[in-house]
């Protein structure tokens, strides 16, 4: 059998396996259920973990499909009755908005884009799914870390300082627990230029958690245009949320 088609087969075999379990799985769990060699299960986890299809608890050392996963070709089993699904709430938000709309969650020190749904506008903010930024770096991130407590805050960025390479420049704990103030008594971040030169990102937190962990949805574009719409993009994104 060509060796890209038993690739394709493991990924859809692996799963089938979480569907049969419907729980979490450690990875020697998967190497009996799936009955193949632990080292390349093993690069396979590392590589879904990495563009986004599947959660690690490192607590627990239990992989699970994320959210992402969940919502690929979920609108198949849709019916008009159907309640709103999470990736249905974000196409509807960015034909609002007519912006790019990012679903984002924490990934050890970074946000992980989850979903990204592009705008069609000429000038427009572009994110690639399953991309990862620094949490104090963007507005996701910065709304994710205002559900966090003030120590847990302290403890991630000096991780984030301790393993960040020589060139880059270091988290400023007093700035970023500034910001996050500002999250906290806004309900919603807007960021200007953090990442992208010219470009900015309003977001908020989902209310409810998915298995535990906390998602934020955001809004990018231009850093003009997101600013004369600002109330407008805001209103929308609570509303969104309070949908999720």
């Amino acid at each position: 059998m060509d060796r890209s088609v038993k690739s394709a087969m493991r990924v859809f075999e692996l799963l089938e396996a979480f569907e049969r379990a419907r729980r979490p799985l450690r990875v020697a769990e998967i190497v009996e259920e799936l009955d193949a060699p632990q080292s390349s299960l093993s690069m396979l986890l590392k590589t879904l973990l990495n563009m986004g299809y599947l959660d690690f608890n490192p607590e627990t050392r239990e992989y699970c499909p994320s959210v992402r996963v969940a919502n690929l070709c979920e609108w198949t089993t849709h019916l008009p009755s159907n309640s709103t699904a999470l990736q249905e709430t974000l196409v509807r938000l960015a034909a609002q908005t007519n912006e790019t709309v990012l679903l984002g969650r924490i990934e050890g020190l970074q946000v992980q884009y989850a979903a990204v749904i592009h705008s069609r506008q000429t000038v427009r903010f572009v994110a690639v799914a399953g991309a990862r930024r620094p949490l104090h770096r963007t507005a996701l991130g910065i709304c994710l870390l205002s559900t966090l407590p003030d120590d847990k805050i302290s403890l991630l960025m000096r991780r984030y300082n301790a393993e960040r390479e020589a060139h880059v420049k270091p988290a400023q704990l007093d700035d970023v627990l500034h910001e996050i103030g500002v999250a906290r008594r806004q309900g919603y971040y807007f960021s200007a230029g953090l990442v992208t030169p010219g470009a900015g990102v309003v977001g908020t937190v989902l209310p409810t958690p998915v298995r535990g962990q906390r998602y934020a949805i955001g809004i990018g574009g231009p850093i003009g245009r997101l600013r004369r719409r600002l109330s407008e993009h805001v209103e929308c994104l609570r509303t969104s949320a309070d949908q999720c």
